[in-house]
């Protein structure tokens, strides 16, 4: 697997080389925009809105707009507020896992020893085994070409799993949401209570498979053998029952 990064995992003054690789895919079937008349692949020309020019890369800057005016800004510039890159993963300290947010975690990295190194082993082995009998989590932050990532790191199999933080002001507030709220009698929380008891299964992750990819695919198979493709009509829902009506034939 490749790494996306590498570096020195530092534990207080201890640097140990690792390597960071992703721990998920993308599962998205690969589309592009064409010509429904030709089949020829669709471009985009860079165009100032202005003077309607075709522009090149050498003629672009970005740009921030405040009020009607447009702040322009050099790579140069922008590289010189970047966070210098550097090659450590910190460890800014431990805590218990349910004092992190679950919203704020997001996209999951594994963390492995660099192979060509001599005298890893130990020390990896030594955070690995003392954060598993301290039952602690890792805060870690980390510094990528784009931005300084924090990050939230435990034991997994013979190496770490890292889950990416997102900062606070990431995070929308749950008060821009529209939520209609209605009174439910005791009744009806004790039906939804059994429906639940009834639905209650273990978790099994290997038993979830991302299909409409596969189906997608499937039917891209067919077409390119000149096969019929046929979609299966949306079924329309039934009729609209009482809330109170539709639970007790889902308990039946």
């Amino acid at each position: 697997m490749q790494a996306i990064w590498s570096g020195n995992l530092a534990f207080g003054t201890i640097l140990i080389p690792v390597r960071m690789y992703a721990a998920s895919e993308e599962l998205r079937v690969p589309f592009h925009l064409v010509h429904a008349e030709d089949g020829g692949r669709v471009k985009y020309k860079k165009v100032c809105e202005l003077d309607g020019k075709e522009l090149h890369m050498s003629d672009i800057h970005k740009g921030y707009e405040i009020g009607d005016k447009m702040l322009q800004f050099t790579d140069e510039e922008l590289d010189e507020l970047r966070p210098v890159l550097s090659k450590s993963l910190k460890i800014l300290g431990f805590c218990e896992q349910e004092e992190v947010p679950l919203l704020a975690l997001e996209q999951p990295f594994y963390l492995g020893t660099e192979s060509r190194k001599k005298g890893v082993a130990q020390p990896f082995a030594l955070v690995k085994k003392a954060m598993e009998k301290s039952g602690k989590v890792a805060i870690v932050s980390w510094v990528t070409r784009a931005s300084e990532q924090i990050g939230m790191m435990m034991p997994y199999e013979k190496g770490f799993l890292i889950k990416a933080i997102l900062y606070q002001q990431q995070i929308r507030p749950f008060d821009r949401v529209e939520v209609q709220e209605s009174e439910v009698s005791e009744d009806l929380i004790d039906k939804g209570i059994m429906l639940i008891e009834r639905m209650t299964f273990k978790f099994d992750h290997a038993a979830y498979k991302e299909s409409y990819s596969q189906a997608l695919r499937e039917i891209i198979e067919a077409k390119a053998l000149g096969k019929e493709v046929k979609v299966e009509p949306v079924v329309k829902s039934a009729e609209t029952r009482s809330l109170e009506a539709e639970l007790e034939r889902m308990l039946v």
